[in-house]
């Protein structure tokens, strides 16, 4: 594969363009297969005609060296717990895929959820640590939060146990909203509505230790959370 890639063109076409929608889509899909992902393009000439395509394909696109990417899938039924290269501790709940590099370069740490996670922020107040989902961001120096985004979830949610996180969220032109601990902001994927609530944020935790504990949610959300929990229809 490396040889094929050094041989090929390093030229931005429109089958290019349906190459990395495609990675888009499967990388917020519920999929169960590691793979690394490299900088997709080495010629800076090229921004300019994907940089629209999405701020995760900015990122890597704009990188000054390779950034070489793992990524972690759990499967339903079972969830992990990784240590990042910079100290950062990570629960990954089941049916979740989080993509994170080997090494983080630059002035930010930046990595990627589809599904459910806790971040133990190891901290570094030169270098912002910015969890990304589909559909909000958040950002943390060093601190203890969690994060869920689904795919097939009708929401997206983030709830701060310990410090201050800053979250942003999709084609929200306001300021972004800045996080206590024992809150959770709650995004609507159909209304685009936000909400954020007070609640006992360690309870977010529970699904780490074995429990299920649900506070003022849906009869959908449940059977979802008991279907990932415990591999069943």
């Amino acid at each position: 594969l490396s040889d094929i890639w050094e041989q090929s063109e390093s030229i931005v076409t429109e089958k290019t363009i349906e190459d990395l929608n495609k990675l888009k889509k499967q990388l917020f899909t519920e999929r169960k297969k590691a793979i690394y992902l490299r900088q997709l393009i080495r010629y800076a000439a090229a921004i300019t005609l994907i940089i629209s395509i999405s701020s995760f394909f900015t990122y890597l696109i704009t990188s000054s060296e390779t950034v070489e990417y793992q990524q972690l899938s759990v499967a339903y039924g079972e969830n992990k717990k990784i240590n990042l290269a910079d100290g950062t501790v990570v629960a990954v709940n089941a049916g979740s895929t989080l993509i994170y590099p080997t090494k983080f370069s630059g002035k930010t740490r930046t990595v990627f959820l589809s599904g459910e996670a806790i971040f133990d922020v190891a901290t570094n107040k030169r270098k912002p640590f910015t969890v990304r989902t589909k559909h909000i961001d958040i950002t943390a120096l060093g601190t203890k939060f969690s994060v869920q985004s689904y795919p097939n979830s009708d929401y997206s949610k983030t709830t701060l146990i310990e410090g201050r996180v800053k979250v942003v969220v999709e084609n929200e032109n306001s300021n972004p909203y800045i996080l206590t601990p024992d809150h959770q902001l709650s995004y609507s994927h159909s209304n685009k509505n936000i909400s954020i609530t007070e609640i006992d944020a360690r309870k977010t935790e529970s699904w780490e230790k074995g429990y299920l504990i649900f506070q003022d949610i849906s009869f959908e959300e449940i059977i979802k959370t008991i279907e990932r929990k415990y591999n069943v229809d």
